[in-house]
């Protein structure tokens, strides 16, 4: 009987660890793509956290620029990108010849499923929920300001927002296809690194 549950534990271990993996890789992408994307907009000279707080208000319909609501765009992000890793890494657990034969094409692999989150995911989300409920709400009306003590520093329009959109979309490739890179070559190096610390040859 403990010997049997002993190899139940020992068959399960591997996958756990490749979810584990999984998670912990798309968190760590989900972190640098907010490193990226709030350089882009401090370059662009928008708000601090704008990418945030519109994912906000397309739910909440809120023009509270509050720490708030940058937050919850945040940990929303946070909590897709580190989902969408573990999704990335399924391939991994199916078969121990599939990731051992996977290196070479892991950098390919990547960029080949962040074209697919970009195409598949993004760009359905963008133009059938996010746009609808942006322009549902008077865009022009609505202003999205960073207050610092001494004033206001940036103020944009969401109506602004909404004529950069193009641009948005074909930057979000790129960023997209990094994601998948960073986040397959994160899985399989922290799954890695689980074998050699158990001593499991594949």
């Amino acid at each position: 009987m403990k010997h049997a549950r002993k190899s139940t534990s020992q068959r399960f271990r591997p996958r756990l660890a490749v979810t584990g993996s999984g998670l912990a890789a798309g968190l760590i992408s989900s972190l640098a793509i907010s490193a990226l994307l709030l350089l882009v907009e401090r370059v662009s000279e928008l708000p601090v956290g704008t990418f945030y707080l519109v994912l906000a208000f397309a739910l909440l319909q809120t023009e509270e620029h509050t720490i708030g609501m940058v937050a919850l765009g945040f940990l929303m992000h946070l909590a897709a990108g580190s989902v969408i890793g573990l999704a990335i890494s399924v391939p991994f657990s199916a078969s121990r010849r599939l990731f051992a034969a996977g290196g070479k094409y892991a950098p390919a692999y990547g960029l080949a499923a962040g074209f697919v989150l970009w195409s598949a995911l993004f760009l359905p989300i963008t133009y059938g929920i996010m746009l609808p409920l942006l322009n549902a709400a008077d865009s022009q009306a609505v202003m999205i300001r960073q207050k610092v003590p001494t004033g206001e520093a940036y103020t944009v329009a969401m109506g602004e927002l909404l004529a950069m959109m193009d641009r948005v979309v074909v930057g979000a490739l790129a960023f997209n296809m990094f994601y998948g890179l960073l986040a397959v070559t994160l899985s399989r190096s922290l799954y890695e690194a689980y074998l050699r610390r158990n001593r499991i040859v594949l």
